[in-house]
């Protein structure tokens, strides 16, 4: 092969592989969208509606989808475990390994005052005022480029 044909053949490289899907998940309130890398830590925290107690969600995602990994919680009742594993700061915990699915919705309330943050960085905060939210989780392909140019 020739240098020209070679040459040709990495410019066309340089310029397709920014373009190439990897996975990523994307979290949507009211329509605008974040993006963050797959192995992030998603914390959902939020007044139970009934229980009007805090709940604390952790979740993860890989390559097959979103997975529930642990939940704390400080009372009991509706739609609250009863299998708690231990006790820390207050919140009982439980450990997990629950398969959400490649996406799902959490509705929140006025009175949820929910909170989500992505390794510690909000994407949420207080349901953005205290009002009704509605936010979708999801694996999703995007571009190699919004990783190399740091958009997640």
């Amino acid at each position: 092969m020739s240098r020209k044909a070679l040459s040709f053949f990495a410019v066309i490289l340089v310029f397709l592989l920014p373009f190439l899907p990897v996975k990523a998940v994307e979290i949507t309130v009211d329509g605008e969208s974040h993006v963050y890398p797959l192995g992030s830590t998603i914390e959902i925290s939020y007044i139970h509606s009934v229980e009007r107690s805090t709940v604390i969600e952790v979740l993860v995602a890989n390559d097959s989808g979103f997975y529930a990994v642990e939940m704390k919680w400080k009372d009991f009742g509706a739609g609250l475990p009863e299998d708690i594993q231990n006790l820390t700061d207050g919140f009982y915990v439980k450990k997990t390994h629950d398969y959400l699915g490649r996406e799902f919705r959490y509705w929140f309330i006025p009175i949820n005052h929910a909170n989500i943050t992505v390794d510690g960085s909000p994407v949420i905060v207080n349901s953005d005022g205290g009002r009704q939210v509605v936010v979708d989780f999801r694996i999703k392909r995007v571009p190699l480029i919004m990783k190399l140019i740091g958009r997640w």
